[in-house]
C-alpha cells in the first residue's frame, strides 16, 4: 500500500520502540495493522523494514530516570520539566495560582470542537501566545502540563486535539488506534485546524505568536513554518522531515530545532533543514543534544527521559520565545 507521512512516521516509531526492546513482535504487528489498515499490508511492510534489535546501550540514556539527573538552574521562576520520570505527567497544578487554566471552544474550519486546552498567566495583562503541538498519543496529561509551563513563563499557551473529532486521546487510549485515526488527516486538515488555533490565539494575546511541537508535533512545526503561516517564532523537537522541506527556505520564522544524538533517523535531517533555513537568512538554531534519543523531553517515557538536557531544552526554548516574541 502507498503510505501517508503520518502512517510512514508513526510505523517507523513503533519499528524503532521494537528494535530497542520496548515492545515484542506481537505488539509491533498488532499496531502497524491497524496503521496500515490490515495485516497482509502490515506484513508487506514489515517485510521491508530493518527489524535488527539494538544493542542495550543504544537505547534509552542512563540518566533517564536517575535521581542524580541535575536540574539546570533556572534564571527564571518559570517551570521547567523535573528532575524524575512523572507518573502523572502533572508537574504545574491545573489550580497554580501563577496561571489560569481553562478549555475555550475552539472550533475548526467544519464548525467541529478542538478540544482545546489554553493556560495564561494569572493577571489580564495581554502577553504573547505559543501553540504547543503534542506527539502521536494526543493531548494527555503531560501536554496540558507543558501549556501550563508556558504560562509559567509569561505566555499564553494553548494546545488542541489533531483527533478531536474522532474523540481525541480520551477516547482513543490505545496508541495505535489514535495512530490509525490520526493517520487518516492531511496535512491540509491539520494546518487548517492549527491555522484555527493561531486565529484564536491571536484574540487572546498581543498577536506575536510561537510554536513548539514534539516528535509527531514537531513535524507538525515545520509544516506549519514551511506553509508560511503568521509564526514569529518555532521550535521543533525532533521533528520528522516532511518531503517540501525546501519550502524552508521562503520562511519569514525565527526556527530553533532541538534534535537528539541518538535518535539517528531524525536527527540526520538536521543539515537540510538548516541549509534551507539559512538561505531562508532568518534566525536560524540547530541543537543535537548528546547521549539522548527521540522523546528526551517526555517526562512520562520512562525509557526515554532525560531530566538534564529536558531542562536545558525547555530553558533554550522559553530564552528563544522571549527572543523572538516580544
Amino acid at each position: 500500500m502507498e503510505l501517508n507521512e503520518a502512517q510512514r512516521y508513526f510505523i517507523e516509531e513503533h519499528v524503532e520502540d521494537f528494535r530497542d526492546g520496548f515492545i515484542t513482535r506481537r505488539e509491533l504487528v498488532r499496531r502497524v495493522t491497524l496503521i496500515a489498515g490490515g495485516a497482509t499490508a502490515a506484513a508487506a511492510i514489515l517485510a521491508a523494514c530493518d527489524m535488527t534489535p539494538r544493542p542495550a546501550s543504544g537505547s534509552a540514556p542512563a540518566a533517564s530516570a536517575a535521581p542524580s539527573a541535575t536540574p539546570v538552574p533556572s534564571p527564571s521562576p518559570y517551570a521547567t520539566p523535573p528532575a524524575q520520570v512523572s507518573t502523572t505527567g502533572i508537574t504545574v497544578q491545573p489550580t497554580d495560582p501563577r496561571i489560569a487554566a481553562s478549555t475555550p471552544d475552539v472550533k475548526g474550519a467544519d464548525g467541529a470542537s478542538l478540544m482545546a486546552y489554553m493556560a495564561r498567566p494569572a493577571g489580564s495583562a495581554r502577553v504573547p501566545g505559543v501553540i504547543v503541538i503534542h506527539e502521536n498519543r494526543g493531548q494527555l496529561e503531560h501536554i496540558k502540563d507543558v501549556v501550563r509551563r508556558v504560562a509559567t513563563a509569561g505566555f499564553v499557551g494553548i494546545n488542541i486535539d489533531l483527533a478531536a473529532r474522532a474523540g481525541g486521546a480520551v477516547k482513543l487510549a490505545d496508541s495505535a488506534a489514535y495512530n490509525a485515526e490520526l493517520a487518516k488527516r492531511s496535512t491540509a486538515d491539520k494546518l487548517s485546524d492549527h491555522n484555527a488555533t493561531l486565529a484564536f490565539l491571536k484574540s487572546q494575546s498581543t498577536g506575536a505568536i510561537g510554536v513548539v511541537g514534539f516528535c509527531f508535533g514537531g513535524g507538525e512545526v515545520w509544516n506549519l513554518v514551511i506553509s508560511g503561516a503568521d509564526l514569529k517564532a518555532a521550535v521543533p523537537f525532533y521533528g520528522p522531515q516532511p518531503s517540501n522541506f525546501a519550502d524552508l527556505a521562503k520562511t519569514k520564522t525565527a526556527v530553533s530545532a532541538v534534535y537528539a544524538e541518538q535518535d539517528t533517523r531524525i536527527t540526520g535531517t538536521a543539515p537540510d533543514m538548516e541549509a534551507q533555513l539559512k538561505k531562508a537568512g532568518v534566525p536560524v538554531q540547530i541543537t543535537v543534544y548528546p547521549g539522548v534519543n527521540h522523546a528526551f523531553h517526555n517526562d512520562t517515557n520512562a525509557d526515554r527521559y532525560n531530566a538534564a538536557a529536558a531542562q536545558k531544552a525547555w530553558v533554550a526554548t522559553i530564552e528563544w520565545f522571549r527572543k523572538y516574541l516580544a
